[in-house]
């Protein structure tokens, strides 16, 4: 899959959602890095873990290695997109009303705490209102 074909699918499959510009450059070069050559494992099972936001909603921490991001509101959330080959995270804020907001994108590396969501946290409800204030203005 080259990467036209892997941007193309990935807005494709994206398009209910919102997105944090952060996000999508962080997701961006992540495919231009960690997941080159990847590309088709890593939308497989990106869509499955779309299927369980869709389904599971702001229940989603209970599926397949999610986890509720505490300290917060109680609507931000780590969706695991993990392989043999990779172990991405994708921090998103889901309050069961709006569509999903997608904030931080990141590739996660075992046992280096450098690149756990934890470093993620401090720039979360900034996203978050950022795209809010967006929305409002728009």
């Amino acid at each position: 899959m080259n990467k036209k074909e892997a941007f193309d699918l990935l807005c494709e499959t994206l398009t209910d959602y919102s997105f944090h510009p952060l996000f999508l450059k962080e997701l961006g070069e992540l495919l231009n890095k960690d997941l080159k050559g990847k590309e088709k494992v890593f939308f497989k099972c990106l869509t499955v873990q779309l299927n369980y936001i869709n389904t599971f909603g702001t229940m989603v921490h209970t599926t397949a290695g999610h986890e509720q991001i505490h300290g917060f509101n109680g609507c931000y959330y780590s969706i695991h997109v993990e392989q043999s080959q990779f172990n991405v995270r994708l921090l998103v804020h889901i309050d069961g009303v709006s569509s999903p907001v997608f904030l931080c994108a990141f590739y996660e590396r075992s046992g280096h705490r450098a690149t756990s969501y934890e470093r993620y946290t401090s720039v979360l409800e900034n996203r978050y209102n950022e795209m809010q204030e967006g929305n409002s203005n728009g």
